[in-house]
């Protein structure tokens, strides 16, 4: 199980610094602007983003507390939805709100 933490979490950290750098990009440069995710993607994308970041690192933080896999895993569904949570209550508003 400590794979699928450290795989979910290494893809989630990768998606994340895309994720700013096409940010920066589409905000930057001009004419970029349908570049940025956060137009393309929106609050979905930001939570996907968020929740395998928050999977990966609960998971991980449990197991390596040695808890059993069980609650490893609660403590990674747990982790991804306080990242969602947060991404949600933290990121930008929604365009139509």
């Amino acid at each position: 199980m400590t794979a699928l933490y450290a795989i979910v979490l290494s893809i989630g950290v990768v998606l994340l610094i895309g994720w700013l750098v096409a940010t920066a990009i589409g905000s930057w440069v001009d004419g970029w602007e349908a570049f940025d995710p956060e137009g393309r993607f929106g609050a979905r994308g930001r939570a996907a983003v968020a929740g395998a970041v928050g999977f990966g690192m609960g998971g991980l933080s449990a197991t390596f507390a040695g808890w059993p896999g069980g609650l490893a895993l609660l403590a990674a569904v747990a982790g991804s939805g306080a990242m969602v949570l947060v991404s949600r209550l933290f990121g930008p508003e929604e365009a139509g709100a």
